[in-house]
């Protein structure tokens, strides 16, 4: 698998112009994970199996217009409040080389994730073209963050705020997938950068629990139109900040191993035997937008803890740009079994990686 660190915990890498988001008068279908067709797992000592699919390249970029200085906030202008409405569409589709998936129910069809929008799902929203903002004639601040609902079940949705919020044309609208625990999404500095949190940790295996809880996709939507009361916003994709990986194992008599927990870290470095469970998303405003990823410092490996004893769990890892050794510890039943695999993820990527061979340890 990967590496997530070498040296710096920060890294950032804009996404080629295919995969670049254009928010401005440009929809697109959000659609699935695809598998990666380039390198692999690699067999890092003789306990591991060829042949599993990974990818390379680490986070995303984001591009953007804007009629603004993309390096200043925006100017205080005459907002007004009106119930904020995101629309998708399935035009631009094919002119996405890596198609990213934030939908909240998927399901493995195999080489690929697919995935539905579910009526209701929330996504948190923050308009990032002012820090703050406050009304002519008064001192207090407005709203200019909240929660977006889908509007049906569906591959392709809408989303319109419960609550109103301030803003006008051109404005820049980031969409958090899943929704943002508190404090949600921040806005500070010049220029603009709005942060959030996301974590990796309590994951039991499962694509449902990945789709809802650990599934992180950001996006940008501009303000393309307004009425007094209706702001509408048009957003050409978003983008995955994550790596689905399915794993399974077998021991060295290539006999499948039910999981009762299984633990990932490192296998070397400043960082061996840990792994970040959680790390700050920046969203840096401008032409393109960037996004880095800020990973804490790891002091445990990462646990997924699945229920029924099943022999392939779902995980959702970070991504890395070069390729990087990992140890895995797996528990079955009342034995335990180790072993190390190389390999590099690409966000957005859905990586098989079966019928890797363990080790079991005497105890």
């Amino acid at each position: 698998m990967k590496k997530i660190y070498t040296q710096t915990r920060i890294e950032t890498v804009v996404t080629t112009p295919q995969q670049m988001l254009c928010a401005s008068g440009v929809k697109a279908k959000i659609s699935g994970y695809k598998k990666d067709t380039g390198g692999g797992f690699s067999q890092s000592s003789n306990i591991w199996l060829a042949g599993v699919v990974c990818s390379s390249l680490l986070m995303l970029g984001t591009a953007c217009s804007t009629t603004n200085n993309p390096d200043q906030p925006k100017q205080q202008a005459e907002l007004k409040p009106r119930t904020l409405i995101v629309t998708q569409s399935e035009e631009h589709t094919n002119q996405v080389a890596i198609r990213r998936l934030p939908q909240a129910t998927i399901t493995d069809a195999g080489e690929t994730l697919n995935a539905l929008w579910s009526a209701g799902d929330e996504i948190s929203f923050r308009n990032i073209s002012y820090e703050t903002y406050t009304p002519s004639g008064t001192t207090d601040e407005v709203q200019l963050d909240g929660v977006l609902l889908a509007d049906r079940s569906a591959h392709i949705a809408s989303f319109a705020s419960n609550n109103e919020v301030w803003c006008d044309v051109d404005d820049q609208i980031l969409l958090v997938y899943p929704k943002a625990t508190d404090p949600a999404i921040t806005v500070s500095g010049n220029p603009l950068q709005a942060t959030y949190s996301i974590s990796l940790t309590g994951q039991d295996g499962t694509l449902a629990t990945i789709a809802n809880t650990y599934h992180h996709s950001y996006g940008i939507a501009t303000i393309t139109e307004v009425t007094p009361t209706v702001a509408n916003a048009e957003l050409a994709e978003m983008q995955n900040l994550l790596t689905v990986c399915k794993f399974s194992f077998v021991d060295e008599s290539d006999q499948p191993l039910t999981i009762t927990s299984l633990s990932i870290s490192y296998n070397g470095g400043t960082y061996a035997g840990t792994y970040p469970e959680t790390a700050t998303v920046t969203v840096t405003q401008g032409t393109p937008c960037t996004v880095t990823v800020t990973p804490a410092e790891g002091g445990y490996p990462l646990t997924v803890a699945p229920t029924g004893y099943p022999e392939e769990v779902y995980v959702a890892l970070l991504p890395e740009a070069a390729a990087t050794t990992y140890s895995f510890r797996l528990e079955s039943g009342e034995n335990i079994y180790t072993g190390t695999a190389t390999a590099q993820l690409i966000a957005g990527e859905y990586v098989v990686a079966t019928g890797l061979k363990l080790t079991k340890v005497n105890l």
